[in-house]
């Protein structure tokens, strides 16, 4: 069973509407999830062209401090959606989502 699967499988107590919902949210969280692992292998920092003493962060560091943001926020949406059915399921799912990271 895969990631998405799994997680979807938490949701399986819901209303059809908060389920779809929490699916696409299950989409995207796993997307920027994706994204950040890609941009891990990119460097964070570079000296800057016009005064060597300074460091600037790449472009890469930057995507990586909004998707976590992204994230973050997606996290948040699914437990609210869960916590609301049943916390002891908010509780599994953010276990779950700790291993994910």
């Amino acid at each position: 069973m895969d990631r998405k699967e799994q997680l979807r499988g938490y949701f399986s107590i819901v209303d059809d509407d908060k389920r779809s919902f929490a699916y696409d949210t299950i989409d995207e969280y796993l997307f920027f999830l994706e994204r950040i692992n890609e941009l891990r292998k990119l460097p964070y920092i570079r000296v800057s062209k016009n005064d060597p003493a300074r460091q600037e962060l790449t472009p890469a560091a930057k995507l990586i401090r909004e998707y976590s943001q992204a994230i973050d926020a997606k996290r948040k949406t699914l437990l609210m959606i869960l916590y609301r059915v049943e916390s002891t399921a908010a509780d599994d799912l953010l276990a779950k989502l700790a291993e994910f990271e």
